[in-house]
């Protein structure tokens, strides 16, 4: 067996995604993977090879040395230089495969069987390395040695290419790219969102990043791990590339997401009380702490950072996923809820000093894309409600006395 044939068999026993099937099929992953091997029917060799490894040392029961490795992939070797035999071995792996189903593997016997597999996750303090809010109007993209780019005008869009290449509004960033360091400490980036901004941020296996007002994303520099892990403070609008192998996963200070392919809305911010998420295609998984909850499409999930009561409901997506577009979507919502969020996205100070308004609720869609005084304008024509502008501070107050 040649290193390349060796290298695909290797490709397999390194992917989570593979293991899990083997270790556990469901629905989902029996389908990928039938489909896979339909897809690429020269690729059933490997595939076949990988189960035989798996089922053979959780057999065996005993944690494998290097001249058991060596031993095995001698076997292989044989079994497939003579294809007279190549079925009959293929079925002896087939039905090893299904007493794997009934036994199980242990996830962290593998790690230690493949000298080479990717590196085991490290749980990484991202709220130790997020930054302070940003000083002033400007977005800032901060480099892992501290560096920084600030972008003054408009609201960038930053993109990484597969060649590593940093982009911003399509113009690459001309030697001004900090390089990190052949060490091996992960080196991480971020991009910081000031209030009265957005943001979006491409990276290099194509997931999209929108990131909102008053946020901040944290990302290593290349995705290198057995999964593909950010960090987000404040709220994002995500567009995650599918890659079964390769989960994603979002992390906050209060819960995390894990996808393989899907469009969802994040939100934790830390002066709100609530983080909640929204999935607008496919399906995502949010975690808080041991829990996990399976969401659908249209779901919306909710969990109070304080009391870590959760909620799962459906919901009408545009009301939590429009702001990307430049558009308010609200359905009997509280007027101090529009307030924060007006006072976030356009970075001015929205002050309530009657709690008669601050319990009105409205309905019906706001432009974003105009000035904040027409947002107000809008907002005292449909409701018992007036503005003034004080010294720079909003002050709204009932009409009704």
């Amino acid at each position: 067996m040649n290193s390349t044939t060796q290298n695909q068999f290797q490709n397999f026993i390194d992917n989570q995604f593979f293991v899990d099937w083997v270790k556990n099929p469901t629905a989902e992953s029996d389908q990928y993977w039938k489909q896979y091997i339909a897809d690429h029917p020269l690729e059933k060799e490997y595939i076949d090879q990988a189960k035989y490894l798996l089922v053979r040392f959780q057999a065996e029961k005993k944690k494998p040395n290097d001249d058991d490795i060596r031993n095995v992939w001698l076997n292989i070797q044989a079994k497939f230089l003579t294809p007279r035999r190549k079925v009959r071995y293929i079925n002896i792996w087939s039905a090893a495969a299904s007493i794997i189903l009934i036994i199980g593997i242990s996830a962290g016997v593998l790690l230690r069987i493949i000298p080479h597999m990717r590196d085991r996750d490290t749980s990484v303090n991202y709220a130790s390395m997020a930054t302070t809010e940003s000083e002033g109007n400007e977005v800032k993209l901060i480099f892992s040695d501290n560096s920084e780019k600030r972008f003054a005008a408009g609201d960038p869009a930053i993109k990484y290419n597969q060649n590593g290449e940093i982009l911003v509004d399509s113009m690459t960033l001309a030697n001004e790219i900090s390089t990190p360091n052949k060490s091996d400490k992960e080196a991480f980036n971020q991009l910081v969102v000031p209030k009265g901004k957005r943001s979006s941020l491409t990276f290099s296996d194509g997931t999209r990043l929108y990131l909102n007002s008053g946020s901040q994303v944290i990302y290593p520099v290349t995705f290198n791990k057995k999964s593909r892990e950010i960090y987000v403070r404040g709220e994002a609008y995500l567009e995650v590339a599918k890659d079964a192998g390769w989960p994603f996963i979002v992390k906050t200070d209060h819960l995390s997401v894990k996808v393989l392919g899907t469009e969802f809305n994040i939100k934790s911010y830390p002066d709100e009380t609530n983080s909640s998420v929204v999935l607008v295609k496919g399906s995502v998984q949010a975690i808080v702490k041991s829990q996990k909850i399976l969401m659908k499409e249209s779901q919306l999930f909710t969990l109070d950072n304080t009391t870590e009561k959760t909620s799962l409901r459906k919901t009408d997506v545009l009301e939590y996923v429009s702001w990307k577009d430049g558009w308010m979507y609200c359905t009997n919502e509280r007027i101090e809820d529009i307030a924060r969020k007006l006072s976030r996205y356009y970075d001015v100070n929205i002050q309530i000093n009657d709690d008669k308004v601050k319990d009105m609720t409205l309905t019906g869609k706001l432009d974003l894309q105009t000035e904040y005084q027409e947002i107000l304008n809008v907002i005292s024509f449909i409701a018992p409600v007036d503005y003034k502008i004080i010294d720079g501070n909003i002050i709204l107050s009932s009409k009704i006395k």
